[in-house]
């Protein structure tokens, strides 16, 4: 009893300790924010786990009441001021917080790699694949995944039927991505219902991100449990799903580790094994693995994603519709395209409204809408608010922005929360400049998404023929449907949500 009452008084007094500490004589102690998030994570992890992703919108709220600067952990600052982008995001010495994207449980994927050293190792065997050259090859490809769905909406009209966009999308990118990054093509085009029960899955996998950053072995265990006890277990076979899927990115990784016969064409994950520069550690099964799992998730999400958000505001405002499809109309008979035939690259990439509908749902959709941290191990860092107030950071100090923030302030895009293509069509070269520099969805600086061209030659094939071959109308969808209500890196809806479903009219 006497050692139980003094192990409990230890902990109380280091306890208070690290209260003390961090709140008075802790680096960051003059930051402002809430007492109690600069105490512990458990703010954060209350809002972020429980509360599934919200922590995002109460960082707004700390912004709101205490400036551009706010403390919203131990040891993070949040920033919200453009200005700051370049300092952060532009330096190629910053590494990745290992708290932060530790929670995807993939620590050798490159996303995940915490130095700059080893994610410009990394990065670099899977570059060529991602190079604007290389994906303009890929346009036939993709191509013919955008005539396939466009065949599935086609007999879907015919019978009367409810388009499920939202999900139609993300097997469209979801096969386009697989097509080429890994050994077995999913053909989720093909399913019925566009795969619906994957696309909880992907939901429900991102949603595991917040509660495996503050509790390690939850991913690990979700990858190695048993199948059979998962089965007993989980009656309504969602966390079933989970789990096969999981194996299915281990056995594409392992094919390719036993060197198996996998496609005519090499595939990324091919690539990045036989490239010759990386060392063997760099070729084990758990890293290619960690490396599909990366590849195929954000090759589907963020596009499926960002094509929901378009068709959405696209069909729900009358006078962008009209004019887009008058643009593509134009575009058709100047080329003389028949409407059996496709749009092709040489087409819609140089159609101005097209362009702008494509940025104003990179900038609304915002791929990854929570936060993207990094700290310089190396030197002291230092940021000074609009007030003059110059805080100083020792070195190893986490500091965040949000592409978030940065996409919806006021004072660079006027009528922030509006859809407004025609933004991107000001005349003024400078205003336009700023805008353009603004526009981030794929994040900035070295770290930035290796699959932004990919991406947008999915946006621009698919927007360009189905509003050219088709006219479409919302099928009970409202923007309830589209906002953003959960950050698990990449911005979800509400739960209760069916996403965008629409109508092609006969």
């Amino acid at each position: 009893m006497a050692f139980l009452k003094l192990l409990l008084s230890v902990v109380v007094v280091y306890v208070v300790y690290k209260l003390v500490q961090r709140l008075f004589f802790h680096p960051l102690s003059k930051v402002p924010g809430p007492w109690y998030a600069a105490v512990s994570t458990l703010y954060e992890f209350w809002w972020d786990a429980p509360k599934q992703g919200r922590y995002m919108f109460k960082i707004e709220d700390m912004h709101r009441k205490y400036g551009p600067i706010v403390r919203i952990n131990p040891w993070e600052v949040h920033i919200n001021d453009p200005t700051f982008m370049d300092t952060l995001w532009g330096n190629n010495k910053m590494e990745k917080d290992p708290f932060f994207y530790g929670g995807f449980g993939i620590d050798s994927a490159s996303v995940s790699t915490v130095s700059p050293e080893l994610h410009k190792l990394r990065r670099g065997a899977m570059a060529q694949f991602f190079s604007k050259a290389n994906v303009a090859k890929l346009e036939p490809r993709v191509l013919a995944r955008v005539e396939q769905l466009c065949n599935r909406i086609e007999k879907l009209k015919v019978e009367g039927k409810t388009v499920d966009i939202s999900n139609a999308y993300r097997c469209l990118a979801t096969d386009i991505t697989t097509d080429y990054a890994v050994p077995k093509t999913r053909n989720f085009l093909d399913h019925p219902d566009f795969a619906a029960v994957f696309n909880r899955v992907l939901r429900d996998t991102a949603g595991i991100i917040n509660w495996n950053r503050h509790f390690r072995f939850i991913y690990p265990l979700m990858v190695n449990i048993p199948r059979q006890v998962v089965a007993f277990l989980d009656r309504e076979g969602t966390t079933l799903a989970m789990v096969d899927n999981q194996q299915d990115l281990f056995d594409q990784a392992q094919a390719v580790v036993e060197n198996q016969t996998t496609k005519a064409t090499p595939t990324v994950i091919n690539a990045i094994f036989d490239h010759p520069t990386l060392p063997p550690q760099e070729k084990t099964l758990a890293r290619l693995f960690d490396e599909t799992v990366t590849v195929i998730g954000a090759g589907t999400e963020t596009t499926g994603n960002t094509l929901a958000i378009l068709t959405f505001y696209v069909i729900n405002n009358p006078k962008i519709y009209q004019t887009l499809r008058a643009e593509l109309n134009k575009a058709a008979a100047e080329y003389n395209i028949s409407s059996n035939s496709m749009l092709d690259c040489r087409i819609v990439e140089s159609l101005p409204y097209l362009q702008s509908v494509m940025k104003e749902s990179l900038r609304v959709a915002t791929g990854v809408c929570g936060r993207m941290p990094r700290r310089n191990m190396g030197a002291t860092m230092s940021y000074t608010a609009p007030s003059g107030t110059t805080y100083f950071f020792p070195p190893g100090t986490t500091m965040s922005m949000s592409i978030r923030d940065i996409h919806f302030n006021e004072s660079i895009f006027n009528e922030a929360h509006d859809f407004k293509p025609e933004r991107w069509l000001v005349k003024d070269t400078t205003k336009l400049a700023v805008l353009e520099k603004h526009l981030v969805p794929f994040g900035k600086g070295v770290r930035q998404c290796l699959g932004l061209e990919l991406a947008k030659q999915e946006i621009l094939l698919v927007a360009a023929n189905l509003f050219w071959k088709f006219d479409f109308e919302l099928f009970e969808t409202t923007q309830w449907d589209v906002k953003t209500e959960h950050d698990f890196f990449a911005p979800f809806g509400p739960n209760e949500s069916k996403g965008v479903r629409v109508k092609a009219k006969a």
